[in-house]
């Protein structure tokens, strides 16, 4: 809403993983949609106006939160911002497509480690993107489980191992590849109040105490720790790379390969 609201005319295109993770974020547009209209609702009817929606039932009420999702997922409803008669700003909710990419505006993708054609969606949406200096990109995800994945490229940090500070608000880096990334790890969240909760007996947990209990301490690690862990099914990944240069690095003098000969001077 901030997004439309700043440039007149935009598109927001909204692209989940999945369409199931799609539906959610209708669900949630269309519990925000719902609030701001029972909002201005009782404002128009204290001062007296009359206020009406195309989500109204039969006897003018709003529908439910399930019903208006059901309207916006089958593209009978969508949220537009209207600043003149001509002139609207509108989101728009899509499964992971690189062919839903080519609308010209904003993008915000939700789990982009886990879009099998992430690296088709960004060479589509980059040069979108590019071409002005009021389109943005903003991605959330886990850490990929497949170091061979295009969002791990994008967003390792120089140096994999690197140490964050625990911070409530979370930390801030820039990859390898020269992207800003808002890292918010499992301690992060803990020093902000938001403790981990046991799957069976429900009591709140520490990061600590988490991790101990999880059967799947890689996934763990991936998932709350935020750690960049080797893995994958390239010969030699990303992560084993950047490992490499980093050990290796004002250590090696030359290397000199040619299509006959591989020299190596230390």
């Amino acid at each position: 809403l901030d997004w439309m609201m700043e440039t007149p005319g935009v598109l927001v295109t909204l692209m989940s993983a999945v369409m199931r993770m799609a539906r959610e974020n209708i669900r949630k547009e269309a519990e925000v949609w719902r609030e701001m209209m029972g909002q201005l609702r009782k404002a128009a009817l204290a001062g007296g106006f009359d206020f009406t929606t195309t989500a109204d039932d039969d006897k003018r009420e709003l529908l439910d939160v399930d019903a208006i999702a059901d309207l916006f997922e089958h593209g009978k409803l969508a949220t537009h911002l209207w600043f003149d008669n001509a002139t609207d700003s509108r989101t728009e909710i899509v499964a992971a497509d690189e062919n839903a990419v080519g609308n010209t505006g904003h993008l915000i993708l939700d789990e982009v480690g886990r879009m099998e054609n992430f690296r088709e969606i960004c060479e589509a949406a980059f040069p979108v993107a590019a071409s002005s200096p009021q389109f943005k990109i903003r991605g959330a995800t886990t850490i990929p489980p497949d170091d061979t994945h295009h969002s791990f490229e994008l967003l390792v940090p120089e140096d994999p191992d690197m140490i964050f500070p625990v911070n409530p608000r979370g930390n801030f880096y820039t990859s390898a590849q020269g992207i800003p990334v808002h890292r918010c790890s499992a301690w992060d969240a803990y020093a902000a109040g938001f403790p981990i909760y046991d799957l069976v007996t429900r009591e709140a947990l520490t990061p600590e105490e988490s991790r101990r209990r999880s059967l799947d301490k890689d996934a763990w690690d991936r998932n709350f720790g935020c750690k960049w862990i080797k893995g994958g099914t390239a010969a030699l990944g990303n992560n084993e790379l950047l490992h490499a240069m980093m050990a290796g690095k004002d250590q090696g003098l030359a290397i000199n390969i040619t299509e006959e000969i591989r020299e190596v001077a230390i």
